[in-house]
């Protein structure tokens, strides 16, 4: 624990009024919020020369912590890491293919392997090693959490290599692997009667009970400083900033730290912008999609962003994207609308289909809200919303070892036989004939 509050490497300004907060250790002491109007939505700011970022990315990178200098931690001694964040950006040429075969389309499409994080193998770790590095610099030691699944995993983990207690509030239908997973690292969980709202609520009055922080979810400046590094390795790693930015969304953090990464690197990046954003939900739980939908029709009349429904126990094959009641749809439908993107509902009749074809064409098979991802791709072309000569990147969230369930349902050419003669050879082609088939059909 540091005991020296006073710094100046960075500071919190509320969004709503400007008010600005020293640091963490106090703006724990305020309850997470702003004391002026009391806003949960505050930024971090710098004093620091970005000018060293360029050199920073020419540098080894096997962490986000590589960007040091620009996350609010103040000893490097805090860190808590399991080499989140440093996650390669791979070119997936099938995919190119496909835009080309079928779109007469010469895209570049790059994939953000999120899978392939050193934590839990999900785009939650580094909020989770940013969290965890904080709370030990400043003396945390209790912490609770609501979460659908990956978020509770990562911050379970994490926490518990900084020896911070971590209470965890989950919705009565999470999967069994996560529960098992948070407890094993000696967390504790509570599963709720009910939805994710419901969890939050009760977790809610657990905090206040007790006198213990809680996660402000997708706003949380804290998830937002430690995903904004995405922006940096973004750069690094690619030729060319992407123009359409795919991912599927359940509150929303990924789109608001890409802003927050972009508007913070102005200075010396003055031409980069905002990709387009294209955000998925599967048709279970779609709440930000019916909104945008109904905007449009309306044509986007003043503080649409404001109108939004919310869906009690949404029944959905995906979990970790039940997010009924979008609470954060007013500020990434903003992101959205103002960068020229859109929301996308894909079918989750189509979760195994595209699973499985990714899997065969890359060799990496997907997690459920991975596939949700990656069916925005083929809506977005069937829908026109990629132009000839964009690069698009793709930002896929877990593998098949967050949710075994739906590894377990991939099984497509196995055969139950009792005598060899039962037994003959396969065609790998047809097999793959038969996986696109299942992709495009409508």
């Amino acid at each position: 624990m540091l005991r020296l509050k006073a710094q100046n490497k960075y500071w919190l300004t509320c969004t709503q009024c400007g008010y600005e907060t020293p640091n963490f250790w106090t703006w724990f002491d305020q309850n997470q919020q702003c004391p002026k109007c009391s806003s949960k939505h505050s930024e971090v700011s710098y004093n620091r020369r970005y000018q060293r970022l360029p050199r920073i990315m020419n540098r080894v990178n096997d962490s986000f912590w590589t960007y040091f200098p620009f996350l609010p931690l103040l000893r490097r001694r805090h860190i808590v890491s399991f080499k989140e964040g440093a996650i390669p950006v791979e070119r997936w040429g099938f995919l190119e293919e496909f835009a080309k075969k079928e779109f007469n389309l010469d895209i570049k499409v790059h994939v953000y392997r999120n899978d392939l994080n050193g934590g839990t193998g999900t785009f939650k770790d580094i909020a989770a090693s940013l969290a965890a590095s904080i709370f030990s610099e400043i003396g945390i030691n209790q912490y609770c959490i609501a979460s659908t699944g990956n978020s509770a995993t990562a911050y379970a983990k994490y926490l518990s290599k900084a020896n911070v207690n971590c209470s965890v509030f989950m919705p009565e239908d999470t999967i069994g692997t996560s529960e098992a997973t948070i407890t094993s690292y000696g967390q504790q969980v509570f599963k709720v009667s009910g939805d994710y709202a419901r969890a939050k609520e009760i977790a809610a009055g657990y905090a206040k009970i007790h006198n213990i922080p809680m996660s402000t979810g997708n706003i949380d400046p804290i998830r937002v400083e430690a995903k904004k590094t995405m922006v940096f390795e973004l750069l690094r790693q690619m030729d060319k900033f992407p123009d359409v930015y795919i991912q599927a969304v359940s509150g929303g953090t990924g789109p608001i730290a890409i802003d927050k990464g972009i508007r913070e690197i102005k200075s010396i990046y003055p031409d980069i912008k905002n990709p387009r954003f294209m955000l998925v939900q599967p048709d279970g739980c779609d709440p930000m999609v019916s909104a945008w939908e109904k905007a449009e029709v309306e044509g986007f009349p003043e503080g649409f962003e404001k109108n939004y429904p919310i869906i009690d126990n949404p029944k959905t094959e995906v979990p970790t994207l039940a997010t009924g009641n979008p609470a954060t749809y007013p500020i990434v439908a903003k992101l959205v609308k103002e960068s020229g993107g859109t929301f996308l509902r894909m079918r989750e009749t189509k979760l195994l289909s595209i699973g499985k074809l990714v899997a065969y064409e890359q060799k990496v098979i997907p997690g459920p809200a991975s596939s949700v991802c990656l069916a925005g791709f083929f809506l977005a072309l069937k829908k026109n919303k990629i132009k000839d000569g964009e690069t698009v990147l793709i930002n896929i969230g877990e593998g098949p070892n967050r949710a075994p369930y739906y590894l377990e349902q991939m099984v497509n050419t196995s055969q139950l036989v009792s005598k060899v003669e039962e037994c003959s050879p396969h065609f790998i082609d047809d097999f793959r004939k038969e996986l696109w088939d299942e992709v495009l059909r409508d």
